[in-house]
């Protein structure tokens, strides 16, 4: 059913609005009884609302389509979670789109890494001052990570996965800046040389 209903393409937003409890209610049978009549009301009305809104965000028709697919599927899923006296069906399923849409943003941003040119250029690999884009195979990337040293993994885990700054990640850490640049470095090294694209 659920296949059945995220395959469908995401129409135009429509008219009819339930009431804000009547969204709850829908959520609370999913929740308790699997249903899946209530499951397909819910799909119907916020899979077109969370694709206009994600591409308000700045998504391209497809990715947000993907993204409002998602979303649904994690609610068919989580609905067990969810918990009206701390907020409406709206803000609930709304903020799952928002949190999905930012892991997405973060995995890009891992995927494509653009170093400064002091770096590039201690490295040895480019002329100072040029910029390059490392990237990596998505695919292969969440295994790889885990291997990483603990002093490397977690540099790599706040700055890409929890969007910190190196100077944020500094005070953190309690470390000087030139050991956390390093620290991604290396990272970044033993990932492209563990992926084969070492140069």
């Amino acid at each position: 059913m659920i296949a059945q209903a995220v395959s469908t393409t995401i129409s135009e937003v429509p008219d009819n609005t339930p009431a804000p409890e009547r969204l709850a209610e829908l959520l609370g049978a999913v929740a308790r009884d699997r249903c899946r009549q209530s499951f397909e009301q819910l799909f119907e009305h916020f899979a077109p609302r969370l694709k206009s809104y994600m591409i308000r965000l700045g998504s391209d028709a497809i990715t947000a389509e993907d993204l409002a697919q998602e979303t649904m599927v994690k609610v068919w899923h989580k609905a067990s979670l969810y918990d009206q006296r701390k907020a409406g069906a709206s803000v609930w399923i709304f903020r799952i789109a928002r949190n999905l849409r930012i892991d997405k943003l973060r995995r890009q941003k891992f995927l494509e890494v653009e170093l400064d040119g002091d770096d590039i250029a201690r490295q040895g690999h480019f002329q100072e001052g040029e910029v390059t884009a490392e990237r990596l195979d998505a695919d292969r990337l969440p295994q790889l990570i885990q291997e990483l040293p603990a002093e490397q993994l977690e540099v790599v885990r706040l700055a890409f996965f929890e969007g910190l700054t190196h100077s944020e990640i500094c005070q953190q850490l309690e470390l000087p800046l030139g050991t956390v640049k390093s620290r991604l470095r290396l990272a970044f090294a033993k990932l492209r040389k563990a992926m084969g694209d070492a140069s």
